[in-house]
């Protein structure tokens, strides 16, 4: 206590020199309309940008749970276009007793689920390029899962540790997989040449395969990915190594340098249909 009075003692001149200049602003802001309005004025101003930055503070911190709702809805979202692709097959079949199945309600489960995960690593060191994502076998995550973005085909899940996956992205020479123009049945091979980070090459097309620039290049036959997933949109025709077979770069829609956020597909019916193909290898 003594010392905070020999504190005020000393520096009395200060303080007495601060309440008389408080007290003059208090006077000049309270008898004079003009200054009270400049005052309001800046302290409107500074309350708002006070609030403002308030406000950006607490985004910045909300955004990551934000962003793994959106992640999560996105899952979900993914699972019911599926659904409702298969019902409207089924309700354009020309087999009536498709149709029959349907209006009675006896579809079976959907075939496909979607995890969400975030890229938390992506090397693109020379061509053995690789992605990690925070999700593994705690969450469900097994090899040969498929991975895609909001925009299109990731790769497939190659090696899974408890909390952390590794995944093959489309960019990697190891990576293979069935593809066709999307107003065609005629399918071939997706591969990556190591060129171009954003483009790979759809090969194995027929040479009577007609094509424009700008054609969706769609997902095939895959024991990993659901038909009809969007690869890639056709850039070019690539140079042929069969004279008989046509080769076209695809411009994947997957931006693999803005990459954060994915779905892993979760194929209920991989186990089933791997067992029964793998009986014929006996």
């Amino acid at each position: 206590m003594r010392n905070l009075f020999n504190f005020i003692i000393r520096n009395s001149h200060w303080l007495l020199a601060t309440l008389l200049v408080a007290f003059s602003f208090y006077l000049v802001f309270t008898h004079n309309s003009y200054q009270r309005s400049v005052y309001l004025t800046s302290a409107n101003h500074v309350t708002g940008w006070f609030y403002s930055l308030s406000k950006d503070v607490t985004s910045f911190f909300h955004l990551k749970k934000n962003n793994q709702l959106l992640l999560e809805r996105s899952a979900e979202l993914e699972k019911e276009i599926l659904v409702l692709k298969d019902r409207i097959d089924l309700l354009t079949a020309t087999d009536s007793l498709k149709v029959n199945a349907f209006v009675s309600d006896t579809l079976p489960q959907p075939q496909f689920d979607f995890i969400p995960a975030e890229v938390v690593n992506l090397s693109f060191s020379g061509v053995n390029n690789f992605i990690t994502i925070n999700k593994g076998s705690q969450h469900g995550i097994k090899p040969d899962m498929g991975v895609i973005s909001a925009g299109g085909v990731v790769g497939v899940v190659s090696v899974v540790l408890p909390k952390f996956s590794l995944v093959i992205p489309v960019i990697n020479p190891k990576f293979r997989l069935s593809a066709r123009l999307k107003n065609s049945e005629n399918y071939g091979s997706l591969s990556w040449d190591g060129t171009s980070i954003g483009e790979a090459q759809l090969q194995e097309l027929p040479k009577h395969e007609a094509f424009h620039k700008g054609d969706t290049v769609l997902t095939s036959f895959s024991r990993i990915f659901p038909r009809n997933l969007i690869i890639g949109f056709v850039s070019s025709e690539g140079r042929s190594k069969d004279d008989n077979f046509n080769t076209f770069n695809i411009q994947l829609a997957t931006n693999f340098y803005s990459l954060q956020d994915v779905l892993v597909i979760d194929d209920t019916y991989h186990e089933e249909q791997k067992m029964l193909e793998e009986t014929l290898q006996r």
